[in-house]
């Protein structure tokens, strides 16, 4: 039986086509599943239009790690009846990271000087993706979808994974007074946990290019939103508790050590190679804590696919556009355009 899969051939820009493989024989420990919905991730849009810092991917390769579905056949044992989603990450499971539950920072016991993306990270990078009719999963990495959920929310579900495990570094977020830099699709997933969660005090800051997203950002119940970081001191301003950047940009660790309370708490998720500098005597000074997020955990994820159960968290608004699989390249080039919200394609 053959299906056919979306494959980007090498590291070449839009290098990307069509394809049929053939279904293999499962292995005792694989299950087949029929994919739903998969996600496009920033990572898959980086890879699609052949941007740099992508040279540990395997090529030629399946892209998707945003994926939902259903098993239709096992290597061994029952077929589970509940739609599942994968989690990207296949741990070794021994070693310090794993047995604490930081599956996300499992390397193979391979110690890295220079912290790439960690040797964990597997489907839709290293091993075929999702973004196929069919799709071989470990059946470690398959995880049940509660029936509230949507196939579309939960195709989106690993980006709000990566959004929930950088909320988690600040203790008590919902009492917190936070931040978010950047509206993006992690950003956005960062202001939605934080708004249902209960937090009445959320902010967003984009830029002036970011007006529809910006605007998402204030329909899902952001306080305040704000296109400049000059816009937000005034006489009665006291500070952020927290502020968590998805843009990446450099500039924004020195201007978060002006508007943190002392003691406050900087998140970095989003990834940048460049190099930044801030003064030694704030961060001390302020006692202000900087902290990297990276990816996501098994306990994580479940914990999102239980929150996007519950109504007063809301990701289906985070949903910006659905493409069917033949037109998925077209839904590549309404992600690379800045949608407000996730692009998902259906199968």
């Amino acid at each position: 039986m053959y299906y056919e899969a979306l494959v980007k051939k090498t590291a070449n820009q839009k290098d990307i086509k069509f394809e049929k493989y053939e279904i293999p024989a499962l292995e005792p420990h694989q299950s087949l599943l029929k994919v739903k919905a998969v996600g496009i991730c920033g990572s898959d849009l980086h890879m699609y239009d052949g941007h740099g810092g992508y040279d540990w991917v395997t090529y030629p390769l399946v892209l998707g790690h945003e994926v939902t579905g259903s098993v239709i056949a096992i290597g061994e044992g029952e077929v589970p009846q509940q739609r599942m989603v994968i989690n990207p990450y296949k741990n070794c499971g021994k070693c310090e990271f794993c047995l604490a539950g930081d599956s996300n920072r499992c390397d193979f016991e391979d110690y890295k000087y220079i912290k790439t993306p960690t040797e964990a990270l597997r489907y839709g990078f290293r091993e075929p993706g999702g973004m196929a009719e069919y799709m071989v999963v470990d059946n470690k990495n398959l995880i049940p979808i509660p029936n509230e959920v949507t196939d579309e929310v939960a195709a989106i579900s690993e980006a709000l994974a990566v959004s929930y495990t950088a909320v988690l570094k600040i203790e008590n977020f919902a009492q917190k007074s936070v931040l978010v830099v950047g509206p993006g699709p992690i950003g956005l997933g960062v202001a939605a946990i934080l708004v249902g969660s209960g937090n009445p005090q959320v902010m967003m800051l984009g830029t002036a290019l970011d007006k529809d997203r910006l605007q998402l950002a204030k329909d899902i119940g952001v306080t305040k939103v704000f296109e400049s970081a000059e816009n937000i001191p005034h006489e009665e301003f006291k500070g952020f508790d927290a502020i968590i950047d998805c843009s990446g940009h450099p500039t924004v660790p020195n201007t978060a050590l002006r508007l943190l309370k002392r003691g406050g708490e900087l998140v970095l998720v989003g990834i940048n190679p460049a190099s930044f500098s801030v003064p030694m005597d704030q961060i001390v000074r302020g006692e202000i804590s900087i902290k990297g997020s990276y990816g996501i955990t098994q306990s994580n994820y479940e914990a999102v696919l239980s929150l996007a159960a519950d109504a007063r968290y809301p990701f289906q608004k985070l949903i910006a556009q659905t493409v069917p699989f033949k037109d998925c390249l077209e839904g590549f080039e309404i992600a690379l355009n800045k949608a407000s919200g996730k692009v998902v394609i259906k199968m």
